[in-house]
């Protein structure tokens, strides 16, 4: 379900990925970069044969799995106290405290004078659920450069799980319903992702895309690409009178 977004005269919208763009923080990140925690090798094993396998992936993704669901089968309920519970637990944790591109979140604050900054994400129902916990109750104790710290950065999230469809499958089911609730159309979207297959099927919708990468592009192809884009048109709608009275950029 679309929510309607609280800035209704806003002419642009700028969406951004997460993963690649605004963090590189793997799921499980506590476990997977401590070896010496006892589900480091078994979980690095399974996630490794999870995330070979596409179908399963676009399910968790879509939302026709979920996240108790994908870690159950992944079957490592055989290392006593660490089961399914204790895993999905952890995946929650881990994504409260997600390492964020703080410097890019810094540069998107003044954006969100002239548009919705809003995170684009083909990610899971445990993530979204975090995020926006997170975005509605700020945490006071988070590290600086965490999600926790950062949730409320942004204007809205659009995930995957949410919308049950993929950014470059089918970009009109993504981001189609949300651009109608702002009463707005891909013409006046942008979309700042690291994959060219996202980059590429939001152009062939009628959207301007950047590829652009964390800690491999410089973050001023990012504040030039949004400058010029931004002043390529109005920023507000015009409001009603009552009656009788570059960068890489496509």
């Amino acid at each position: 379900m679309v929510r309607q977004p609280a800035l209704p005269l806003w002419r642009h919208v700028v969406f951004v990925d997460w993963h690649g763009v605004l963090s590189r923080s793997p799921f499980w990140s506590s476990i997977v970069t401590d070896p010496r925690h006892p589900l480091n090798r078994p979980l690095r094993a399974r996630l490794g044969r999870l995330f070979g396998d596409l179908d399963v992936m676009t399910a968790w993704m879509t939302g026709a799995r979920a996240t108790p669901d994908v870690v159950a089968a992944m079957g490592v309920e055989n290392v006593p106290r660490y089961g399914t519970d204790y895993l999905c637990r952890q995946l929650e944790r881990d994504c409260r405290s997600m390492r964020v591109n703080v410097e890019l979140l810094r540069a998107l604050q003044p954006v969100r004078e002239r548009a919705f900054v809003v995170v684009a994400t083909d990610n899971v129902d445990t993530f979204a659920d975090v995020f926006r916990r997170l975005a509605a109750r700020p945490s006071t104790v988070a590290p600086d450069d965490s999600l926790g710290a950062w949730a409320t950065a942004c204007d809205d999230l659009l995930c995957s799980s949410d919308v049950h469809a993929l950014k470059g499958s089918d970009p009109q089911a993504f981001f189609g319903p949300y651009l109608a609730a702002c009463g707005l159309g891909f013409a006046d979207a942008l979309l700042i992702d690291d994959r060219s297959d996202n980059c590429t099927a939001f152009r062939a919708a009628g959207g301007a895309a950047l590829r652009w990468t964390m800690h491999t592009d410089p973050l001023d192809e990012v504040t030039t690409t949004l400058a010029t884009w931004l002043d390529s048109t109005p920023t507000h709608r015009p409001v009603p009178t009552p009656r009788g009275d570059h960068a890489r950029l496509s």
